[in-house]
């Protein structure tokens, strides 16, 4: 009994010596090569909110995650990335105590952060009313890479070691503003503008010197009653002016939320001109912006109506639904709890991560923690044993140089990033939205056409295609070929220049053959007015082999996403808005797949390009639309062909341990033919093409296991040594009679919930 024991505390010092080995070489690594590199990220609460918005844990998650990522992959120069996160809680003095903390730490690589403009003016400039000297030299001189998300470029620009991954007011959205009202026909625009917020008169000087004083007919500007609230008195003054001037276009910029008193106001008054928002519609209570009787428009670069960002949309369908939720959560200390002002909400069963503020949420954590990945690629881009100094200034020329807009992009996991070499801000695309009228319920949709930015800085103007694709049949799915047939309607609004020649379905198979897409396209309508079909409709039926990307780690419980992928087919570019998600056909006929859901992702990518005579790389810049349906295995035939075979096979050889120990041979016997029947099976199936073991394969590993345990204990039961000592034949029985079929339920307990519930 001692031996025994001697020999299980020597397996188990063994065990955790091996196990640990690689870490301690890892830390001894690190240590041998320098302390962690730090990351500083600056947030701000809201203290106030009855409901936290969820962005803050949304960063903490995904930052620390992508640095636990890229520590597993070597950190920078094979230091790791530590992440220490400081928060302003709103107040512009803590802001600059918060950068000041930051810029005392040795080991700091970059800080990543800092959202408001009025805060960051604060920081840079410094605000004698706050009370506060700016630290804008002190950042400058450090050499500190900062990368922030302010609107207003002209606050850090005097510091070349300064970014920021939002475009600028000024130079990126005020034109997209004054070019869209100059096509759209808008010869009469008035501006009201919150003459309090840096960024709101940014954009409205910037809109007023685009527009000219030939177009704009007034331009007021009003101040803040507290901290979120428009001036009444000034709101009716405004209004009476407006009512004289009868602008065509309003363009307000005093905040989402503030807008509702004016737009109420407006609608009193009798008035109706078309608004352009800057901010976000749907922040206004759908009651008033339902009821205003003129379309408003708004322009965003995150929360695009009807879809998804393709590449978020991949990223949270990959994980656990509820592991993306951050939004929502109570904040105890608000004080609206206590004076009652606070609401409780219902909370659904289930909740969708890509929906409402969480998918906000997501973005800016994403958006965070694509910043550390680019931080942490630009400091490798230094030559090896680099110093911290040197590793800053390759961060800097990077974003400077290597990610400059139209020479490079860095594809992030949220988005990809290049700056503007002039202003130091992101070149990211800005999209406009309408709120139409005239439909029975207004929704949020892409406006008919859009701006995209070229090379030298200009505008083009780029159409919006309404298109819809109705899959009609799925099957014949081949894991090895990761192709799939595919029937479906696709419908498309007879607007100028809508063609399906425009279309290029890139995951279309191609025919190494012919080198053509195997696609058969039939037109059943042109378009035309016809009483038999929808006005101005163009609809086409398509067929043909297309490619997808199967995840088999689950198989056969899985589910998969099948998807159509739209592109343009050459240089005319253009952007898709599918119809609301909740009219959209989801009946899919497949033999062997069920569809549990469907999206659509619009993302933007690029074709990375180098001159081989001049040396200059370069990026072509493309939209691109994924239809998506999420299709979960029919697992009924591998039900009957593996699991209940397999069940079966286990059930005989567990009966076989209750046969007399004289008969040792035919246990034996009985038990290995088992282990063989089951590998003759696991041959017999269908061998796929995974770069990973599936569920499929664990199944019968853990068969396997099993029934060698079984095998092993049989052996050792006879044995005369342990058969002798009194605990250790208890413990062999006990295993052996219990402990397996334990084991046996958790497995199946394990394949019944994915089986029932999917990947």
């Amino acid at each position: 009994m001692r031996a025994a024991a001697f020999a299980g505390v020597v397996f188990s010092v063994t065990v955790n010596l091996v196990a640990s080995a690689p870490a301690l070489a890892q830390a001894e690594a690190q240590a041998a090569q320098g302390p962690a590199l730090d990351v500083t990220v600056l947030l701000s609460s809201n203290p106030d909110a009855c409901y936290d918005r969820g962005y803050n844990d949304a960063i903490r998650s995904l930052t620390l995650r992508e640095s636990d990522r890229l520590n597993r992959r070597g950190g920078v120069g094979g230091r790791p990335i530590e992440i220490n996160f400081l928060d302003d809680v709103g107040d512009p003095t803590k802001t600059v105590a918060n950068v000041k903390e930051a810029l005392s730490d040795p080991q700091l690589l970059g800080i990543v952060g800092l959202t408001s403009s009025d805060r960051g003016e604060a920081l840079f400039s410094g605000s004698p009313k706050d009370g506060i000297a700016g630290m804008g030299d002190e950042i400058a001189t450090s050499g500190v890479p900062f990368i922030t998300d302010m609107s207003v470029s002209n606050v850090f620009s005097a510091h070349a070691n300064v970014f920021s991954t939002r475009p600028s007011q000024a130079e990126g959205n005020a034109p997209i503003v004054t070019e869209f009202i100059k096509e759209s026909g808008y010869s009469k625009v008035a501006l009201i503008v919150n003459n309090d917020k840096l960024y709101s008169r940014t954009l409205g000087d910037a809109v007023a010197t685009g527009l000219g004083p030939e177009r704009v007919v007034a331009d007021k500007r009003v101040g803040q009653n507290g901290k979120n609230d428009i001036d009444s008195e000034a709101v009716d003054a405004v209004v009476a002016e407006l009512k004289v001037a009868q602008p065509d276009i309003i363009v307000i910029a005093v905040g989402s939320s503030r807008a509702v008193p004016i737009m109420i106001a407006l609608q009193n008054a009798g008035l109706a001109p078309a608004i352009f928002l800057i901010g976000t519609v749907q922040r206004i209570p759908e009651e008033v912006r339902n009821a205003y009787a003129a379309p408003i428009f708004e322009l965003t670069m995150n929360d695009l109506p009807e879809v998804y960002n393709a590449t978020l949309g991949d990223l949270v369908r990959q994980g656990q639904p509820e592991l993306w939720i951050f939004e929502g959560k109570k904040n105890e200390g608000a004080s609206g709890w206590a004076d009652k002002s606070c609401e409780i909400r219902k909370e659904p069963e289930f909740r969708d991560p890509l929906q409402g503020d969480n998918r906000s949420a997501i973005e800016r954590g994403t958006q965070f923690a694509d910043m550390i990945a680019l931080i942490a690629a630009g400091a490798n881009a230094a030559p090896p044993g680099s110093d911290l100094a040197a590793r800053r200034k390759a961060v800097v020329n990077a974003m400077s140089k290597t990610y400059a807009a139209g020479n490079g992009a860095f594809r992030g996991s949220y988005n990809n990033w290049s700056f503007d070499t002039q202003n130091r801000v992101a070149v990211r695309p800005l999209l406009l939205i309408i709120l139409p009228t005239g439909a029975e319920s207004r929704r949020r949709q892409l406006a008919s056409f859009q701006f995209v930015r070229l090379r030298d800085g200009g505008l083009r103007r780029i159409d919006t295609l309404y298109i819809d694709v109705d899959i009609v049949r799925a099957h014949r799915a081949d894991e090895n070929a990761k192709t799939f047939l595919a029937e479906f309607y696709l419908s498309m609004r007879a607007n100028k220049g809508a063609d399906i020649e425009r279309l290029d379905f890139t995951n279309a198979y191609i025919d190494p053959r012919s080198g053509g897409r195997q696609l058969a396209i039939h037109q059943i309508h042109n378009g035309e007015p016809d009483s038999a079909y929808p006005d101005q409709m163009k609809i086409y039926y398509v067929s043909g082999r297309f490619l997808y990307r199967p995840d088999l780690e689950s198989y056969p419980f899985d589910t998969q996403r099948f998807f159509i992928e739209i592109k343009p087919s050459s240089g005319t570019a253009f952007l898709v808005q599918p119809p609301p998600e909740s009219l959209r056909d989801r009946d899919v006929a497949s033999d062997d797949w069920q569809p549990v859901g469907q999206y659509v992702g619009l993302g933007e990518d690029f074709i990375p390009v180098v001159d081989a005579y001049t040396h200059e790389p370069s990026v072509v810049p493309f939209y691109r639309a994924q239809f998506v349906w999420l299709m979960k295995r029919e697992v009924n035939d591998y039900m009957l062909r593996v699991v209940a075979p397999l069940l079966f096979i286990l059930i005989v050889a567990y009966v076989s341990i209750f046969i007399p120990r004289d008969h040792f041979e035919a246990i034996v016997t009985i038990q290995v033919t088992a282990l063989l029947s089951a590998v003759a099976l696991y041959l017999s199936l269908p061998q796929l093409d995974s770069d990973t073991a599936t569920l499929s394969d664990r199944l019968f590993l853990f068969y396997y296991l099993v029934v060698s345990v079984m095998i092993m204990i049989t052996i050792a039961r006879i044995n005369k040594h342990l058969a002798a000592r009194k605990w250790p034949r208890l413990l062999l029985g006990f295993i052996h009679t219990l402990g397996i079929p334990l084991a046996v339920a958790a497995m199946a307990w394990h394949v019944l919930s994915l089986s029932q519930a999917g990947a």
